[in-house]
């Protein structure tokens, strides 16, 4: 936009298919967390400090934006934002930035959006009319639709193999009222091992993992038990806020929750959440399904 600027993407975590991701369309990254050298922070898809992992401090050091289409659960940390909570994915955002300012992303970038509005979307399984034109105008500016979906297809590790292998081996099935819903705990992975379960048969699963004095939930809800029940995952994760310590949040089908409560504490407190919303949503799983 015209800005002279000294650009570096930085990445607590970056799991085997972002690997691959950053590996096909060159795109360079650090782990460092030498944050000095810094002058402002982007922080994208990611609405708590707790989300940054050993960058957590960034937003209290300088002047930081939020790019998100999750609840802010605390604005007030953050110097400003740009949120919408209808967008399916936070690229949907950032692709409606180029859009508005009239700027054409290159290739690599319109290609790099394009992946994270598949992904997020789940390949547009949950798409809206809004996720489809966004996906539109980066095919009309030079995305590779093919390369979009190889890129994401990214060979599963071993570890991750195993973490879904684990989590289903150590699943806890509750039955309410009709609607199955799966906790289990994993060393890492969980988001993962949320969507395995999911497709092995889950209407809900939490899944979670106790890393030092760290408490981490991900939950996977399927697009039936949102619509047939009405039931918020991430709204979910944030009224956990209420009954132990931590953050928590996200959007319908996808939420998590970062804490320093035992993991079986913060699991009692879903459980008991979701166990009251379905109830009072009056709508059965078995029966809705013959």
């Amino acid at each position: 936009m015209g800005c002279r600027a000294e650009f570096s993407t930085l990445s607590d975590e970056v799991s085997s298919i972002t690997a691959n991701i950053a590996e096909e369309l060159k795109i360079d990254y650090s782990t460092s967390n030498d944050l000095e050298s810094f002058d402002k922070f982007i922080v994208v898809d990611a609405g708590t400090p707790e989300q940054l992992g050993k960058f957590h401090d960034a937003p209290f050091m300088r002047p930081t934006m939020v790019i998100d289409h999750h609840v802010l659960n605390h604005k007030d940390i953050f110097s400003s934002f740009i949120v919408d909570h209808n967008a399916t994915a936070t690229a949907e955002i950032i692709t409606k930035l180029f859009e508005v300012a009239r700027i054409r992303p290159s290739e690599k970038a319109s290609t790099a959006l394009l992946i994270g509005i598949l992904y997020d979307s789940r390949n547009f399984y949950i798409a809206t009319p809004k996720t489809l034109r966004a996906a539109a105008f980066l095919i009309e500016n030079g995305a590779d639709y093919t390369a979009a979906q190889e890129a994401l297809k990214g060979t599963m590790d071993r570890a991750e193999r195993v973490a879904r292998l684990k989590a289903a081996k150590r699943a806890e099935l509750i039955d309410i009222n009709g609607w199955i819903i799966v906790f289990t705990q994993v060393g890492s992975y969980e988001a993962s091992a949320g969507r395995g379960l999911i497709e092995l048969g889950a209407d809900v699963a939490i899944v979670g993992s106790e890393r030092k004095d760290e408490t981490r939930v991900s939950g996977r809800a399927t697009k039936r038990f949102y619509e047939k029940t009405g039931i918020h995952l991430g709204e979910v994760m944030k009224e956990v806020e209420g009954k132990v310590k931590g953050s928590g949040g996200g959007h319908s089908l996808a939420a998590g929750f970062n804490g320093e409560s035992p993991l079986n504490v913060v699991f009692k407190e879903i459980q008991e959440i979701l166990k009251k919303k379905i109830k009072e949503s009056n709508v059965e799983g078995l029966n809705d399904q013959r």
